[in-house]
């Protein structure tokens, strides 16, 4: 998705949507912005660029994925054993690096990797930058870490709800008020037709997405916790990182390394995690979570056989 170019993924939309004045409206921006883009008169900013790859990826690269594909991709990468490189504690470490820089990168505007990278090691302090961005970077990296380290370790038997908490508070201690609580508040997750749960219903609806999520023996339950789980959204914050930390630790647990999710495939992840809220259909979360733990291999430099 990441090959195509803008002119081609507008022209690929507007296939779709048949009139320029839809697909700006589509983008929620002026009718006019369309053939300047086009055209290449207008540079299309970055928030704009997001937008069409989430377009893109919803109308012109879902629809063409198979069932029958993804399940042999998944057959393919359930039968790989990543525990030799999860066994070895400098590999451990980088993969939490780069599975935290790449949450935060999915989630915050703006954020350096060059910069959080100094922050992890120390040489960065908290008076040289942003106080709330030195803490999102810190505890972000520090938690990840210590999560892959105690799920390989066999220190986390099951994810209870106390234990999702805890991971709020970690992650958004010093950050907000609220970290380590369920919000009290209606939250809404802007461009969507998607419906959260209820404030005064989310200790129930958490118990109960603990309770049918204990055990996961695939990607496919993974995914369906994944999606189950962000449209709770318990927290007035940090939901998607939360998440994201969930699903490292399940993948750990069936021996596999967690998917990389960064600004890279974020617009593929947003679409495709929307599908599976909104229709039900899975499998191009799926999908998407198979392509994102290659990424996370290649980014590694390990092959993508083993």
């Amino acid at each position: 998705m990441n090959n195509v170019g803008y002119k081609e993924k507008i022209e690929a939309l507007l296939e779709y949507y048949k009139f320029s004045t839809k697909l700006a409206e589509a983008l929620h921006v002026h009718r006019m912005s369309i053939p300047n883009w086009r055209e290449g008169k207008v540079e299309i900013s970055k928030e704009n660029r997001l937008r069409i790859d989430v377009l893109y990826a919803t109308h012109c690269v879902i629809p063409s994925l198979k069932k029958a594909d993804v399940d042999a991709k998944v057959r393919e990468l359930e039968r790989e054993d990543h525990t030799a490189y999860l066994d070895n504690i400098d590999i451990v470490t980088e993969v939490s690096r780069k599975n935290a820089f790449g949450s935060l990168e999915v989630e915050v505007a703006d954020v350096s990797e060059s910069v959080f990278y100094k922050v992890v090691e120390g040489s960065y302090i908290e008076k040289d930058i942003d106080k709330r961005k030195f803490l999102e970077m810190n505890n972000l990296a520090f938690l990840t870490k210590q999560i892959l380290v105690d799920t390989k370790e066999g220190r986390i038997t099951s994810i209870e709800s106390d234990l999702i908490k805890k991971w709020h508070f970690g992650l958004m201690a010093g950050i907000r008020d609220d970290a380590g609580r369920y919000s009290t508040k209606m939250r809404i997750i802007p461009d969507t037709k998607i419906t959260l749960t209820r404030p005064e219903d989310i200790p129930e609806e958490v118990e109960y997405w603990v309770g049918k999520y204990a055990e996961v023996k695939s990607i496919y339950d993974i995914a369906h916790a994944h999606e189950h789980f962000e449209l709770i959204h318990p927290f007035g914050d940090g939901n998607g990182r939360v998440g994201r930390l969930i699903m490292a630790h399940q993948f750990l647990k069936l021996g596999l390394l967690p998917p990389m999710i960064d600004g890279h495939n974020k617009a593929l992840y947003y679409a495709t995690l929307e599908k599976a809220q909104i229709d039900g259909n899975i499998i191009p979360l799926v999908y998407f979570l198979t392509e994102a733990v290659e990424r996370m291999k290649a980014q590694l430099g390990i092959k993508r056989s083993l």
